[in-house]
């Protein structure tokens, strides 16, 4: 399980603008083959960098998750430990 980053204003830090450029890499062109980026990631990069990716794709899945929760009003844990 990774850990939760609280929510907070936005400000620029190296992290959000990697997420940007991220972002920006993966809505460029919509007809790009993923599949086949993720082939050529692990073939041609060594295996930390589709490591490191796996963590981003896990941590995305979990912030939505509650995002949409706390949209719905679903509350996760003790409130005491936030």
């Amino acid at each position: 399980m990774t850990y939760r980053i609280s929510r907070a204003k936005a400000v620029s830090t190296k992290e959000t603008r990697a997420a940007e450029r991220i972002a920006k890499i993966l809505n460029e062109d919509m007809g790009i083959n993923l599949e086949a980026v993720g082939y050529h990631m692990v073939r041609n990069h060594p295996p930390i960098v589709w490591h490191r990716l796996e963590v981003l794709s896990l941590t995305a899945g979990e912030e939505y998750d509650i995002m949409i929760d706390e949209m719905n009003g679903v509350t996760h844990g003790s409130k005491f430990l936030r």
